[in-house]
């Protein structure tokens, strides 16, 4: 049967810049070309797993502005349920900005914009409904994220934390999650230790559950694959080889994928292994949402 995955988090446009090599400081370059697409780290994620097959359900704020409105019907031509979205006059809907090298180099700088408007006390209307996962991440109030947490853990809902963008989160400050999920950078500034091989990723996930009490942490490590730890588990679960293009939503890709196989399978080692194969797959293409595996793409890949 497939996983109900609520959405708590963000929401955004990006727009791509395409360019041999980002400018130095005071300097122009001529860029290739640039376009838009939907983003957001929570609405990557979302999206990769209604497009691996979870039914999903958004608790997101955008402005009431053309960009917002572009959004929300990327949303329901993809069959995210958008019933508890907030549109808020006066606020412009979220918004990225990214470069993206010849060389696969990304660069993104973030304007959170009307994601930071997204209270928690209307979370309730959302939590009424019956969900077999939350997904979060650090582009909405911290308050936010605490009281979904509160109310997934009252209602025994698994909870999968992409703990970006890099910064240094308090999270003590939160109720402990099921999976607490960064990547090498962000788990550099959580703990200050860079994963780069399993010792290391070891020593990271250890002080990483010290300080949220986590009962699992999956360290996404690009081209590595990725890290499980806890409740036995201390192991590399291989990568698979693509050739990249664009690393935008990898990441996201691989959230949203962990979290719909996790609550299907209860299987953490399988949920990885598919998650990795999402993330691969969404490196082959240009862009964040359009980059998004289906279902059957990360079947085939995981097959070969």
């Amino acid at each position: 049967m497939a996983a109900k995955i609520l959405l708590v988090g963000s929401v955004m446009m990006d727009l791509i810049l395409r360019c041999e090599r980002a400018p130095k400081p005071s300097e122009s370059v001529l860029g290739h070309d640039y376009s838009n697409a939907p983003g957001g780290k929570g609405s990557n994620a979302a999206v990769a797993a209604r497009r691996a097959g979870a039914d999903v359900a958004a608790y997101a704020t955008v402005g009431k502005d053309t960009n917002g409105e572009y959004l929300l019907d990327k949303w329901k031509e993809a069959g995210i349920n958008t019933e508890y979205v907030i549109e808020r006059e006066g606020e412009n809907t979220g918004f990225v900005a990214i470069t993206l090298e010849d060389n696969g180099q990304n660069r993104l700088i973030i304007f959170p914009g009307a994601n930071m408007k997204t209270p928690p006390d209307e979370l309730e209307d959302a939590f009424k409904d019956k969900f077999d996962a939350v997904l979060l991440q650090f582009e909405i109030p911290f308050e936010t994220n605490k009281k979904a947490i509160e109310l997934a853990n009252e209602k025994g809902i698994i909870t999968v934390l992409d703990a970006g963008p890099a910064q240094k989160y308090d999270l003590e400050g939160l109720p402990p999650v099921t999976i607490l999920s960064p990547n090498e950078t962000e788990t550099e500034a959580l703990v200050g230790i860079y994963p780069k091989d399993q010792d290391s990723a070891r020593e990271a996930s250890k002080k990483l559950m010290e300080r949220n009490g986590s009962k699992y942490v999956v360290l996404k490590m690009g081209d590595k694959g990725s890290y499980l730890y806890g409740e036995g588990f201390d192991e590399m679960v291989p990568p698979f080889k693509v050739n990249a293009v664009d690393p935008t939503a990898a990441g996201d890709a691989f959230t949203g994928v962990l979290a719909m196989a996790f609550a299907e399978t209860g299987d953490l080692r399988e949920a990885a292994r598919m998650a990795n194969a999402a993330g691969a797959l969404t490196c082959t293409k240009l862009g964040a949402q359009p980059s998004l595996p289906t279902k059957k793409e990360i079947d085939e890949l995981m097959a070969k």
